[in-house]
């Protein structure tokens, strides 16, 4: 519509993506299918390293933890499945098992280091790579991420 402003309800109403004002949303790159390959597949990545530290034994077997990648590891598969996938059914799975993953992650975080913090006890691991607080907060925004994209996704 050029910029303007609707003013009465007798106009057609904007489409989803219509009424977005410019630079909001997901970029380009991750409105096409190739992009959300690369991020179904870096999803996966994340959740199969993740998993494979946990089995060798690099990081300690955290229950938590595993919940977390998990998630992160579903919800790679459902955006690599979203060119196919059910768009109710890919929100429904995503918001089911990235809300589990998200509550998961926030419970870590805030049983471990807050509860450090206002004790006067905490302090970052020496490998800072492997401290709970630090890995469930990149857990937490990565799952937001993924949700994110999979509900931006046309």
């Amino acid at each position: 519509m050029n910029g303007q402003i609707r003013t009465s309800y007798s106009q057609a109403p904007m489409t989803a993506h219509e009424g977005r004002m410019p630079g909001v949303g997901l970029p380009a790159m991750l409105r096409n299918r190739n992009g959300l390959m690369i991020a179904g597949a870096l999803s996966l990545a994340i959740s199969v390293l993740a998993w494979i530290s946990d089995l060798t034994g690099m990081v300690y077997a955290c229950p938590y933890c595993r919940v977390e990648r998990t998630s992160i590891g579903l919800l790679g598969l459902v955006i690599l499945a979203l060119p196919w996938l059910n768009r109710f059914f890919a929100r429904y799975l995503s918001v089911a098992v990235g809300a589990f993953g998200f509550i998961v992650a926030v419970m870590q975080n805030f049983t471990y280091g807050w509860l450090l913090m206002f004790q006067g006890t905490f302090k970052i691991h020496d490998p800072w790579t492997v401290d709970p607080m630090l890995l469930s907060g990149a857990a937490l925004v990565i799952i937001a991420f993924q949700i994110g994209i999979i509900f931006e996704a046309r």
